[in-house]
């Protein structure tokens, strides 16, 4: 709660009116081997068999580290090569449709014949969707048909 100040001129501490002050060692009565802290093996109680069947059965058993061989270390970086190769080839093809889209809306916004609709087609349209808008479905809707029954 309270911080001390250092000075750094003079080396004196300076200390709160609330602080304790600290005993020496030597002011300190010694303890009796009665009231010695001794080291807790079991922390978790009686229970501690049940804890550590438990504990062993949600860890389960470590699986045996399996070797492989030179030709299947081969095989699995040429699947990594062939993975890493095919997810570039997917990403540029993404980003080549996306370069498509936004180079089409420039060469559209450009086309407009004047400034101010140039200016009003470079404002975004921050308006909400409204909510009687339909959405894509598999089928049409059913005329007449009522979700819920008002009854």
């Amino acid at each position: 709660m309270f911080r001390r100040i250092v000075s750094a001129s003079s080396g004196v501490q300076r200390t709160f009116a609330t602080a304790k002050p600290k005993k020496a060692a030597s002011d300190r009565p010694a303890k009796s081997a009665k009231f010695k802290t001794t080291s807790k093996k079991n922390e978790k109680g009686n229970d501690s068999g049940k804890y550590d069947v438990m504990l062993r059965a949600l860890k389960g058993r470590e699986p045996e580290e399996y070797t492989w061989s030179e030709e299947e270390k081969r095989e699995h970086f040429e699947i990594g090569r062939t993975y890493n190769r095919m997810t570039s080839v997917r990403h540029n093809e993404l980003m080549k449709d996306l370069q498509m889209k936004i180079n089409l809306k420039w060469a559209a916004i450009n086309a407009l014949p004047t400034d101010e609709l140039r200016n009003e087609a470079l404002v975004e349209d921050f308006s909400l969707v409204t909510n009687r808008r339909g959405f894509p479905t598999w089928t049409p809707p059913i005329p007449g048909f009522k979700r819920f029954r008002e009854d």
